[in-house]
């Protein structure tokens, strides 16, 4: 999930602990609780710094790896409920612990349940595990959420109100579920041996999938009970001069290391040739904004690269721009 919907999740939940009899009954220990909620709710999410210390790639490689793995589900809390507990040291430890390890579980498992994934399997497997059937985020998840806080702004009982805040999110998270395996089975029937995924939007009456056989990919989206295609892409040929160079790009490396359904094509520049890599599961309109791109020259040495998000093609020049050469220009 995104950054907002984690921190309006660790809020919801610190008013969920006041169902606990302690946090009810002690303003210290339920600002703590707050606070450790709220931190909890985005600890996974600092492996951020990765970014900010190793660059882009290597984060999109990394994110929501060792950070959301089952080590780290444990670490967190009380790394988390330790540093708050020296704050304030008369409060009980035991419920401090429970609500931040509560929030902290809750980010690995939204996390899950959207198309990016996570590593929560590890150390045991590397495996991405994403159930995709919501959207990275979700209107009614912050909407609900809202309707809680005003609530609570009225002086209703928290812990009252945001156990019903969460009855009435699982049953949304299953209804949602429901319909993403009803459309998986439909899409199988139109090809049975192939490869697929489905992807959630904002509305959950449109999804969005991708659809891999042995030859090509096909992407589209159901509406309602409508099956409508958008594009239809025969697989690159992975012998090709300008892939194979490409592949040795550090920053294609990252991420194929946890992208799915990825195809490539390459043009032939003014300088060179520019490769692109697309994941075909994120779609917008007809644009597929998570990527990787690489510039060779015309020896198909690579002259510079970028991984990550280019919502608008405009931005594609600034993205690539080698910081050795800024007369190299992509048309």
């Amino acid at each position: 999930m995104d950054t907002s919907t984690h921190i309006t999740m660790g809020f919801g939940l610190a008013g969920l602990a006041y169902l606990d009899p302690n946090v009810a009954t002690n303003p210290e220990l339920a600002t703590a609780v707050m606070i450790g909620t709220v931190i909890g709710s985005n600890a996974p999410d600092f492996d951020y710094a990765i970014k900010i210390l190793k660059g882009n790639g290597m984060y999109t490689e990394h994110h929501r790896g060792l950070s959301h793995s089952l080590p780290a589900m444990i670490i967190w809390p009380i790394l988390i409920a330790c540093i708050i507990f020296t704050i304030f040291d008369q409060i009980s430890f035991i419920p401090l612990l429970y609500w931040t390890s509560i929030a902290v579980i809750l980010h690995v498992l939204f996390d899950i349940f959207n198309a990016y994934g996570t590593q929560a399997g590890r150390p045991f497997t590397k495996k991405w595990l994403s159930l995709n059937f919501i959207p990275l985020f979700d209107l009614f998840i912050i909407f609900v959420h809202l309707i809680g806080f005003l609530f609570w702004l009225y002086e209703f009982p928290p812990g009252i109100i945001f156990f019903f805040c969460y009855v009435t999110l699982s049953f949304y998270l299953i209804y949602r579920y429901l319909i993403s395996l009803r459309i998986k089975t439909m899409l199988a029937k139109y090809h049975p041996i192939a490869s697929y995924t489905v992807i959630p939007t904002l509305s959950i009456n449109k999804w969005d999938f991708v659809i891999e056989t042995d030859d090509y990919f096909r992407t589209g989206h159901v509406n309602k009970r409508e099956v409508i295609w958008n594009h239809s892409f025969r697989k690159h040929n992975p012998s090709c001069p300008y892939i194979q160079s490409s592949l040795k790009d550090c920053n294609v490396k990252h991420f194929l290391a946890n992208s799915k359904h990825t195809h490539a094509l390459y043009v032939e520049r003014q300088n060179g040739f520019e490769v692109r890599w697309f994941d075909l599961r994120f779609r917008q309109n007809y644009h597929y904004p998570y990527m990787a791109l690489v510039l060779l020259d015309k020896d198909l040495q690579i002259v510079t690269s970028y991984t990550g998000w280019i919502h608008q093609s405009r931005y594609t020049n600034k993205k690539m721009m080698p910081t050795h050469d800024r007369n190299i220009e992509l048309k």
